[in-house]
């Protein structure tokens, strides 16, 4: 059997979860249901043909059968399932520097902490879209707020980019 962490001579490192840790798992989990729920609860409202695309302004392009609008929830679900999945085995991810026995527990440390923000941001991030879709097609709102879109896009470009900065400082 192939293991990847002996083929690269990476340790095999338990990280614990700090509390942060743990509370950023547990809103990643809240943003996925979330996702469901938001749907769940204004389906019956929803018009037949829903907005399902839009345009750099906001604007709605492309409209569909409202059944489309399951499609984020269900990239929620999953993406939340395999990033929980891949976080248990750190030791198999690419690392922005080589990895050593002697920076292993650091850079798998910040390796979990970029996946569990990112999880957690992505998450909330689908939600707010699938919210902004929803107001969309029931008329509450004429076009989604892409300047809150783009903030979120920064949000997690910026946790990118301060996580990979952290690895690098603690080669």
């Amino acid at each position: 059997m192939f293991n990847m962490a002996q083929s690269q001579n990476r340790p095999l490192i338990i990280i614990k979860k700090s509390g942060w840790d743990i509370g950023l798992e547990l809103a990643a989990l809240a943003a996925a249901g979330a996702n469901v729920g938001i749907v769940l609860w204004f389906w019956s409202q929803l018009p037949p043909t829903i907005p399902i695309h839009f345009g750099i302004t906001g604007e709605a392009d492309l409209f569909g059968p409202k059944i489309i609008i399951w499609i984020m929830p269900a990239v929620a679900v999953f993406s939340y399932g395999l990033m929980t999945v891949v976080s248990r085995h750190p030791h198999t991810w690419n690392y922005p520097v080589p990895i050593t026995p002697e920076n292993a527990e650091r850079q798998y440390k910040i390796g979990m902490q970029v996946l569990i923000w990112m999880k957690t941001q992505m998450l909330w991030m689908l939600a707010f879209v699938v919210w902004q879709m929803i107001w969309v097609a029931l008329g509450k709102v004429a076009t989604v707020n892409v300047a809150a879109i783009f903030a979120l896009l920064g949000l997690v470009l910026g946790t990118s980019w301060y996580h990979l900065r952290q690895a690098h400082l603690a080669r």
